[in-house]
């Protein structure tokens, strides 16, 4: 038998667990002006877990991809076993709005440390998952220190490297791709049998039932009809923050080619930074264009069912890539380029030739986006392999089942009392990617490096050499990416 108790404090509502280790000598003397409630509750044979508090914490909570997985994850967590709080550290948004209509409790503290100290306490946290860049960002973690939280758990969306005393103080550490980890573990010198102790990489979630629906051919249509595009258009298109630093050039440079090739072709494209609208709108290409602003979930869907392609690239490259995940799920063939000296996991996620096409100078890239949209067979299986692999490795039940395990093995090694059940659930079930998809990766990523629509050109070819060579010398990694820079800027003008 487990024995739980309530105490009514005041406005505030704890539930602690078990009561054999919470009646201290002030609950049995009292503590005036404070009335306690003791509900004893008999738990059968058939539920012998204790739940465990969790609190996922990002900086806000807004549309953007970090808030996104945070979402997920909590909606998917099993509530049987888990309790489920959220925390905006510095400002909610649209996806607070979200979590609170689905019944969640929300706090946004306003970087009030107090406040989301004392928060913890009182619910009793006992993991607490910050959602983070993965540079040193000290708040939350003193915070949960100061709150006796046991377990801490970071997000490292970017795979950074924090050598802070706070980052020292982080019990796991959960990276996007096995891309971020190839690099840290290069630039973090560690064996893997270390690494997998503290580390994992857990895909970020994608809800495949939000895109693999069947959508009737008159509201393609009428999605169409109403953001300007003719129906027998062909139609590529790119979603993302109106963010410079996440704008890939090639997106731009390669119209040119593509509209030789495909004169009516319409590139849609959400999240254009004003002055990328305003150098095309100078040109002779503008028709071609069609830019959109923001789009509602629902229409987010109908976007990527009325596109043929999606065409992709970030200056920055992708640490995971969202929107080439989302475009997959819903059977669309994906078209990138690598970016090997800063992220690249959209090679990770994009199969070259199977899930789509990796091109990496814009007449290849626009040959790659005519291929597609010429064979038609061929971008339809594209574009189910691509589903294919999106329900194996990143859709949110399976990403899920592995931060639970995250979730349980940390609290076995904290302490935490979550009983025999939950152990024994978990204790079968294998971490994926597992430590010989780590150690076998590196291989792997050399080969797609050099796999590539049209074969490599002589720039890609230094960034590949670059990546293998100096990837540990950051700083002559910073003259060479440059250098690139201003050649590929060269190479566009001449055409």
């Amino acid at each position: 038998m487990r024995l739980q108790w309530q105490a009514n404090l005041g406005s505030h509502h704890v539930r602690k667990s078990p009561l054999r280790q919470r009646i201290t000598g002030k609950q049995r003397h009292g503590i005036p002006g404070i009335r306690f409630e003791l509900q004893i509750t008999y738990i059968g044979e058939w539920h012998k877990m204790s739940k465990i508090n969790v609190l996922q914490l990002s900086n806000q909570l807004g549309r953007g991809g970090t808030e996104r997985a945070l979402q997920i994850f909590a909606e998917t967590l099993d509530k049987n076993l888990f309790n489920v709080y959220i925390c905006g550290i510095i400002r909610g948004g649209e996806r607070e709005r979200q979590l609170i209509n689905k019944g969640f409790e929300v706090s946004i503290v306003g970087e009030d440390q107090e406040r989301l100290t004392q928060f913890m306490k009182e619910r009793d946290i006992q993991i607490a998952h910050i959602h983070r860049a993965g540079t040193e960002e000290p708040f939350a973690i003193n915070c949960a220190k100061k709150a006796g939280v046991p377990a801490i758990v970071e997000t490292n969306v970017f795979g950074a490297i924090d050598r802070s005393p706070s980052g020292r103080l982080i019990d796991h550490h959960l990276f996007v791709s096995k891309m971020c980890v190839l690099r840290y573990q290069r630039l973090v010198p560690i064996s893997r049998d270390d690494f997998f102790k503290n580390s994992k990489v857990l895909y970020n979630p994608i809800k495949v039932s939000d895109f693999d629906s069947e959508v009737p051919p008159w509201m393609i249509e009428e999605f169409k009809s109403g953001i300007g595009l003719d129906l027998g258009d062909p139609v590529i298109g790119r979603i993302g923050r109106p963010d410079m630093r996440k704008w890939g050039n090639i997106c731009i440079d390669m119209v040119s080619h593509l509209i030789k090739l495909q004169p009516s072709v319409k590139y849609v494209i959400v999240g254009t930074p004003g002055p990328v609208k305003d150098a095309i709108s100078d040109t002779n290409m503008a028709d071609n264009f069609v830019f959109l602003d923001d789009l509602s979930e629902k229409e987010l869907v109908m976007f990527y069912k009325s596109i043929d392609v999606l065409a992709h690239s970030s200056g920055i490259g992708e640490s995971f890539g969202y929107t080439l995940a989302e475009a997959m799920a819903a059977k669309k063939p994906v078209v990138v380029n690598s970016t090997p000296l800063v992220d690249n996991a959209q090679i990770e996620l994009v199969d070259n030739n199977k899930t789509g096409l990796i091109a990496n100078s814009p007449k290849a890239y626009a040959k790659a986006i005519s291929h597609l949209l010429e064979d038609k067979q061929k971008a339809y299986r594209m574009g189910l392999a691509g589903y294919e692999k999106v329900k194996k490795e990143y859709e949110a039940g399976v990403t899920t089942k592995v931060l639970e395990k995250i979730y349980v093995d940390m609290a076995q090694r904290k302490g935490i009392d979550i009983g025999d059940t939950a152990i024994s659930r978990y204790k079968s079930l294998e971490y994926f990617p597992s430590f010989g998809d780590l150690a076998s990766f590196e291989d792997n990523y050399n080969r797609r490096l050099v796999s590539s629509f049209g074969g490599m050109d002589a720039l890609s070819r230094i960034e590949v050499l670059g990546f293998r060579c100096f990837l540990e010398r950051q700083f002559l990694v910073g003259l060479l990416r440059r250098s690139l820079y201003r050649a590929r800027r060269i190479q566009a003008a001449i055409g």
